[in-house]
């Protein structure tokens, strides 16, 4: 059985660094994560049309105590979240 991004939930701790792996995971599963100012919060860019995973993309927000673009910039050094 071919593993899918949404598997990449299943593993989230209430820490940090669970967190950035699960973004990790999603980005090697070809999924785009960003920050969206309007919402305050990290977005699937699959949330255009499918909102079914706006919940876990705010776990994974608040675990990384992101509320700006400027904490979203430092959690990436970090945890080189967008991996390039």
């Amino acid at each position: 059985m071919t593993a899918r991004f949404d598997d990449c939930f299943s593993h989230i701790e209430e820490n940090e660094e669970s967190a950035a792996e699960c973004i990790h995971c999603l980005k090697k599963h070809g999924e785009q994560v960003m920050y969206d100012p309007v919402q305050k919060r990290l977005i699937l860019g699959r949330e255009i049309y499918d909102d079914s995973y706006s919940r876990a993309m705010q776990t994974l927000t608040d675990l990384l105590k992101i509320t700006s673009l400027e904490d979203y910039q430092a959690m990436d050094r970090k945890y080189n979240l967008t991996m390039y």
